[in-house]
């Protein structure tokens, strides 16, 4: 029986998108089976049978699960077929839907528990690296040694933290400054000396980070630093993330009974992270980025108290198989199968390093490397595009403005984003990049992933960079005049995304960015403020007026609706050699019928944007531009002088009625918050541009750059 009442489409935007979806050809062999579970209150009761056939209607492939997802566990051959979903109990199926699987799809087999278990050893450290790993670490990481080094004269220079009391003690150092500052202790000097411990054979750096880890586990795991407590997440984060990595390294160290003392700390910050998974039901709604970080410190948990006798091996084997699921299937839920990540390049950044260690221990021991799949090999590629280390900014989403030594959130946007992923593409520019970035002062947030054995892709297929690449699965499109000319290049960004507002996505479907040479001509414009949730952020940066896209009516896309969303039609090089996309924006905007968006790199000094805008009733638009540097009147569009470049904005003659320039904002960056917390940012300033009220408007911008 096939009711249609099975769903079809997402109601709301923490769920899965489901795919394969009809008429598809699959990237990966086998593919991912995902679907939209029963409208139910008790979504783990419903039990699913999933099967796949071939054009000959037999069945190559069934299981029955209560989640949400069915990864094959064979490879299946090149050719069509077709997939189905049925509720056991009722009989209600989704309805069958095609699939292709190409002959060059990456053959992906899923590693399961047994299989990373049996390749688990005893002998300690087992988890970032053994020691028969040492050496040719020690080897390949010259420079990076260095900076460790620096880092454990730090460690030793900051001692020991003051446990967090902005729970109850309204003098006490807020939450936000004291997890900032937190983080230096956490993750970036315990981990250092663990990590010297063990590479340098640094005897003082060991006991130091024995200290401080004990010092970490006198803190009460449900108090003000739990994953699960009324006062921010943040430091149980911290806290989840590093101390399974250095229980393993310190074990050594450690007597009995402080392994257990130790080893029960990591139990509790597991189960924690195990209650948020479960909580959410992640694998239904992996929409949530701070749980999207969990599944991998679950494992890393599983693996490092394993044969430990602290905890049961039937949860541990169970947190294991939670993670591994997640894996194989609905992760990474924003990024997709080209590299790119829908919450933009600032927190792809991170959010791709937190699951590496663990990655790396399954890899070892069972013979599966995650980073052979599609989006692990093309994310250096996406970089390429959206993190050059040159750039001023790198839009879209929250944290745009900030750089890996951004004083704001030091080290959260990756001091090496292209760590680990560089290898597993092989793109030359992307390696070039990883040894450019391999060495700072300081490492900060990010030294789990610092000296991890990089393991040879065994599919090392990675999509070439070319000037105009899209990005579908995140939405976003680049367009180059020359990329392999970085200093001489003009960048033309822009968002599309069937990623809707929500999270750390801004309501700016259409929205474009310019660049020349790495300077940032036209920007999205506003900042968090002190935090994430400041009135400036929700009330200003939030909003579609602080972005380049367009107002009707002076109305923009909604932040709540998921279903504002934008479309990449097409994009490439077009017959007379310009780098071109177009962009259905219609979705995003309610009260008009049509808003198709043209983007055009014409050369090095010449950049072309095309609008058709119509309602069915008689609308104002209002098209809004911002820049870093204080623009000035200039005909009927205005300049900008930046850098040594000047850019000239104009519009085609008798498009608009108003033009206005401020360097105001609708809402102040410090609205709301405490002096004494008060921040200070580049000024921004801002362009606005109205027409007259007319059904169907043909809008031309024209920029050229010298």
């Amino acid at each position: 029986m096939t009711n249609e009442s099975f769903p079809l489409e997402r109601m709301s935007g923490l769920q899965v998108f489901p795919s394969p979806r009809d008429g598809t050809c699959v990237p990966e062999n086998p593919p991912a089976l995902i679907w939209l579970p029963l409208p139910s209150d008790q979504h783990d009761t419903v039990l699913y049978r999933c099967t796949v056939t071939d054009t000959d209607g037999r069945t190559v492939y069934s299981c029955e699960t209560t989640g949400n997802t069915a990864v094959p566990d064979l490879l299946l051959d090149p050719g069509d077929y077709s997939w189905d979903v049925e509720a056991v109990e009722t009989g209600v199926k989704r309805g069958r839907q095609r699939f292709t699987v190409s002959g060059d799809a990456v053959r992906f087999l899923r590693p399961t528990v047994e299989q990373v278990l049996d390749g688990l050893p005893a002998a300690r450290p087992r988890h970032l690296f053994t020691k028969d790993e040492i050496p040719a670490i020690l080897a390949s990481r010259a420079e990076e040694l260095g900076t460790l080094r620096r880092n454990i004269e730090q460690a030793y220079l900051d001692g020991l933290p003051e446990r967090p009391m902005f729970h109850t003690d309204a003098a006490a150092l807020p939450y936000r400054e004291y997890f900032g500052r937190f983080r230096d202790f956490c993750d970036r000097n315990l981990v250092a000396c663990a990590l010297g411990y063990h590479l340098l054979n640094d005897e003082t750096a060991g006991a130091f980070a024995k200290k401080l880890f004990l010092h970490l586990c006198d803190w009460n795991p449900s108090g003000p630093c739990s994953l699960c407590g009324p006062w921010g997440d943040e430091v149980g984060l911290s806290m989840a993330r590093c101390l399974p990595a250095v229980f393993d390294l310190l074990y050594p160290l450690m007597n009995d009974k402080e392994r257990r003392y130790a080893g029960e700390t990591v139990a509790r910050y597991a189960e924690k992270c195990e209650r948020r998974i479960s909580a959410l039901n992640y694998s239904h709604n992996p929409g949530s980025s701070h749980v999207g970080r969990l599944p991998a410190y679950l494992g890393e948990a599983a693996l490092t108290l394993w044969g430990t006798g602290i905890v049961p091996e039937t949860t541990l084997r169970g947190w294991l198989n939670k993670a591994l699921t997640i894996y194989n299937g609905v992760f990474p839920y924003f990024g997709g199968t080209d590299g790119s990540w829908a919450e933009g390049t600032f927190y792809s950044t991170s959010y791709t390093k937190w699951y590496l260690p663990f990655f790396s221990a399954v890899a070892r021991y069972s013979g599966h490397n995650y980073l052979d799949r599609p989006f692990y090999r093309n994310y250096a590629r996406y970089l390429l595009h959206f993190a050059q280390p040159q750039y001023e900014i790198h839009p879209f989403c929250d944290g745009y403005w900030c750089t890996p030594d951004s004083p704001e959130w030091p080290g959260f946007f990756a001091q090496n984003p292209f760590r680990i992923y560089a290898q597993v593409s092989g793109l030359p520019d992307a390696l070039a990049c990883d040894r450019r970035l391999a060495a700072p002062e300081l490492f900060k947030l990010h030294l789990l992933d610092v000296f991890l054995p990089v393991f040879p892709s065994a599919d090392s297929r990675t999509s070439p960079v070319t000037d105009a690449d899209a990005f579908r699965d995140a939405g976003f499109v680049s367009l180059h005049s020359d990329h392999t000319l970085p200093e001489d290049d003009l960048h033309l960004m822009a968002r599309a995304s069937k990623f809707g507002p929500g999270s750390h996505r801004q309501p700016d479907n259409g929205a474009f960015a310019l660049f020349f040479g790495g300077t940032a001509l036209l920007t999205p414009s506003g900042y968090f403020g002190r935090q994430y949730g400041s009135a400036h952020h929700m009330n200003w940066l939030n909003t579609t007026k602080a972005h380049n896209a367009v107002l009707i009516d002076g109305i923009g896309q909604d932040w709540r609706n998921f279903r504002h969303t934008g479309e990449i039609v097409s994009c490439g090089i077009d017959g007379n050699g310009h780098r071109t996309a177009v962009l259905d924006l219609t979705a995003s905007y309610p009260m008009l019928t049509r808003w198709i968006r043209i983007l055009r790199v014409i050369d090095k000094n010449t950049a072309v944007i095309e609008d058709e805008i119509a309602a069915d009733h008689p609308v104002t638009v209002t098209y809004a531009l911002h820049t870093l540097s204080e623009p000035e009147a200039w005909e009927d569009g205005f300049r900008v002088v930046r850098n040594g470049c000047t850019m000239n904005v104009v519009p085609d003659a008798g498009q608009f009625v108003s033009r206005t320039i401020t360097d105001r904002y609708d809402v102040d960056l410090n609205e709301g918050e405490p002096e004494e917390y008060h921040v200070t940012m580049p000024q921004q300033y801002h362009v606005y541009f109205d027409t007259e009220k007319k059904e169907v408007h043909r809008l031309r911008v024209t920029v050229r750059v010298v």
